[in-house]
């Protein structure tokens, strides 16, 4: 009994089998060879990183186990910046003894900047005085990432498939690939919104306007802990498109202009357009047709389904501006990543809801202080972030800063994961 009792002390308390697993960047099916682009390696217990070698190459040694490798970089091309991104899994396992890992791909996507971006999504809500969740509160901030002025009159929003990430995936996924990719579409879910015919949508440099979601009023007057939307630039409201649920749209503040009501057509299911609290996959298009046309054909919808619930527009991706990919945590073994790699490139998890808290995008501290004038007026020690770990790696504080008279260039390297954060208490409410 006693040595069966020392031999498994001796047992547990041997190390694990340590793995060298080479990853390798490529392109287009080629090794690309780029030297110093950072690579993370990530797993439910791990987060290492390293920079490739002169070859593009580069080697984690970690234990058995399910990983995620992920690249980003950025580089001028042609007076254009490009974001490079890469994400693959790797399933490191034991080959034997001499036996060598064999170098795993990962491929790198290409996609351009845009000026107008997403600064800062609040969807999850707050609690009421009572404790109790209130969530007809949401709202997106659109931001010139510029210093020219943007012309977004165009500019739409529309939210990827599917709204819950719980749900069936109806698309085939092949080496990491959805089918809809390869066909050079996304699929967006229940309406797409457009500002109204005639009315100029002028985003002056490094400003931004705010959008309703649910309720251009002050919720504050009912709800303290919730935002005052009373002075939305725009808000969602076209009763007439079937969207009319009395909680989610309520009559607009007189403060917001009738000819900033957004208008929409309804091709999804229910009274209320989806802006989910967890799984949201919200996308900024500039169609480079009439929008109104376009929905109104057949041959733009996708119906995997038997009824609306499953009707997407499909959205060609040379259309999206920006999107980003928010899901829950609790869904991560039935997750799948909804938008191309050419659009995003990774995800954020709203682990908490209810909590007045918003996802807010990273500053680029580089190119923000690099700008003229900026010198004296940028706030930093930035502690805003709902986890001191997973904040604003710039360490500025760009709503400060901002006030202060400053001009702010945001962190946009189509990677969800790398330029936003939880931010505590969304910016409006500051």
């Amino acid at each position: 009994m006693l040595g069966l009792v020392a031999l498994v002390a001796v047992s547990c308390d041997k190390d694990p089998v340590m793995i060298e697993v080479p990853i390798q960047l490529t392109m287009d099916g080629n090794a690309l060879a780029i030297e110093g682009v950072p690579v993370t390696l990530t797993s439910a217990t791990a987060n290492l990183e390293a920079t490739t070698d002169a070859s593009g190459k580069v080697v984690f040694t970690v234990p058995v186990g399910n990983y995620t490798a992920t690249a980003s970089f950025k580089k001028a091309e042609a007076g254009i910046q490009m974001n490079y991104n890469g994400t693959t899994t790797v399933n490191v396992v034991d080959l034997g003894k001499g036996s060598t890992f064999p170098p795993v791909p990962l491929a790198i996507t290409a996609s351009k900047s845009s000026q107008l971006i997403i600064k800062e999504v609040y969807n999850g809500g707050c609690a009421d005085n009572a404790g109790k969740l209130y969530q007809y509160d949401k709202y997106i901030i659109v931001y010139n990432n510029s210093d020219t002025e943007v012309d977004a009159s165009k500019m739409c929003l529309a939210m990827a498939q599917i709204l819950n990430t719980t749900a069936t995936n109806k698309y085939t996924i092949t080496d990491g690939v959805i089918e809809y990719e390869t066909a050079g579409w996304v699929p967006a879910s229940y309406g797409i919104w457009w500002f109204q015919n005639g009315v100029s949508v002028k985003i002056a440099p490094y400003s931004q306007i705010v959008i309703s979601i649910n309720g251009a009023i002050d919720h504050t007057a009912t709800y303290t802990n919730s935002v005052n939307l009373s002075n939305a630039d725009f808000c969602l409201y076209d009763l007439e498109s079937g969207f009319n649920m009395a909680a989610h749209y309520p009559a607009p503040a007189a403060t917001v202009p009738t000819s900033h009501y957004m208008k929409t057509v309804e091709f999804g299911m229910g009274t209320a357009w989806a802006f989910p609290n967890k799984n949201a996959a919200p996308m900024l298009l500039m169609p480079d047709q009439d929008i109104k046309a376009f929905v109104a054909d057949p041959a733009n919808f996708d119906n995997r389904g038997n009824n609306n619930s499953s009707n997407y527009a499909k959205v060609p991706i040379s259309w999206v501006l920006d999107a980003m990919e928010i899901w829950s945590s609790p869904d991560e073994t039935k997750y799948f990543r909804r938008l191309p790699n050419v659009i995003d490139n990774g995800y954020v998890v709203m682990e908490t809801n209810g909590q007045g808290h918003s996802w807010y995008r990273n500053v680029d501290k580089a190119a923000t202080e690099a700008i003229e004038g900026n010198a004296g007026k940028l706030v930093y020690n930035y502690a805003g972030a709902v986890a001191a770990d997973a904040t604003d790696p710039s360490g500025i504080d760009a709503e400060a800063s901002i006030a202060a008279g400053a001009k702010i260039v945001y962190s946009d390297t189509n990677n969800t994961a790398k330029d936003f954060h939880f931010r505590n208490v969304a910016s409006l409410k500051k």
